[in-house]
């Protein structure tokens, strides 16, 4: 049987943490301050995980784990993001809408054309604030939009050069933004986002073992090495024995076993004093307030 596992050589895509201080340095500015809109939920000694209502809203099953084949991780944590903060709205907060899995090349190509000015066009990766600032500007892409191709890596690279997406997606993009993406520098910001429903991209230069180790019930990532590279955390356990988060990658449904938990594969969870380093890098952003796409159907079966 074929693994599901993207290869080392295309595993990695964030172009580090001197350009996201750049890059910062001059979008920055623009972004609002972390907050927790309306009445916020307690986070301490919490347990929160979004494929709750991920599951909910696609009839009982977690959405596919996307599997990278190029250095575009960048766009992969941002669908992972804007996918799991809809799928919350609609569960949670009875948005009437349906939920569409985001297109990864389109955030890819906002993100290093649109945003980034094709700069770095001539390698993989991008920045994460650039795709945060690409969906409050550009909006998301459905990947069932007419016209939209299969992801593949060759899609992403096209697109990731000017003039990027095609004018006419871009337009159709143009009325799903994403109200509010906002830093977050602790692990504390990160586990009031996410108990408050608002999922998390987190750009690091931090690495694990492939292979996590079971703990409590849950698969850990084992800190080693260094990965240039961005995932999207999706959960929260402030436990008091072992707080942490899950990080939901974009390597394959096999990249690190068989989840422990009923978590969906792909990931694994990292301790509370590992997040909060890996986001004190500063290219890491809670996504919120997110304008979907309207319900038609009351069939929100995606797979």
């Amino acid at each position: 049987m074929t693994r599901r596992t993207t290869p080392p050589a295309k595993r990695h895509g964030w172009f580090g943490p001197d350009e996201a201080k750049r890059a910062f340095a001059t979008l920055g500015p623009a972004l609002p301050p972390f907050f927790i809109a309306g009445t916020p939920q307690r986070s301490e000694r919490r347990r929160v995980v979004l494929w709750d209502y991920t599951r909910q809203a696609n009839g009982g099953n977690h959405l596919p784990t996307h599997q990278q084949e190029i250095g575009d991780c960048v766009s992969m944590g941002a669908a992972n993001a804007v996918d799991y903060l809809a799928a919350m709205e609609i569960v949670r907060l009875g948005d009437p809408e349906r939920l569409r899995p985001a297109f990864p090349p389109y955030l890819y190509g906002i993100s290093r054309v649109q945003v980034g000015g094709g700069r770095l066009e001539n390698s993989d990766g991008s920045l994460g604030i650039w795709a945060a600032d690409g969906v409050r500007r550009y909006g998301v892409l459905a990947a069932d939009t007419p016209g939209v191709p299969e992801y593949s890596g060759a899609i992403a690279t096209t697109w990731g050069k000017r003039p990027g997406p095609p004018e006419p997606l871009i337009a159709a993009a143009s009325s799903h933004l994403v109200g509010t993406t906002a830093q977050v520098t602790t692990y504390a910001a990160v586990r009031d986002a996410l108990a408050n429903g608002y999922p998390i991209t987190v750009a690091s230069t931090q690495g694990f073992l492939m292979r996590p180790r079971v703990d409590r019930g849950k698969h850990w990532g084992v800190p080693r090495g260094r990965w240039a590279h961005q995932m999207c955390l999706i959960g929260v356990d402030d436990s008091p024995e072992r707080p942490g988060c899950y990080c939901l990658n974009s390597w394959g449904p096999d990249a690190h076993g068989r989840p422990a938990d009923d978590a969906p594969p792909g990931g694994f969870w990292i301790d509370a004093s590992i997040v909060d380093a890996m986001v004190a890098q500063g290219d890491s952003f809670a996504f919120s307030q997110f304008d979907g796409f309207p319900r038609q159907d009351l069939d929100f079966h995606l797979i």
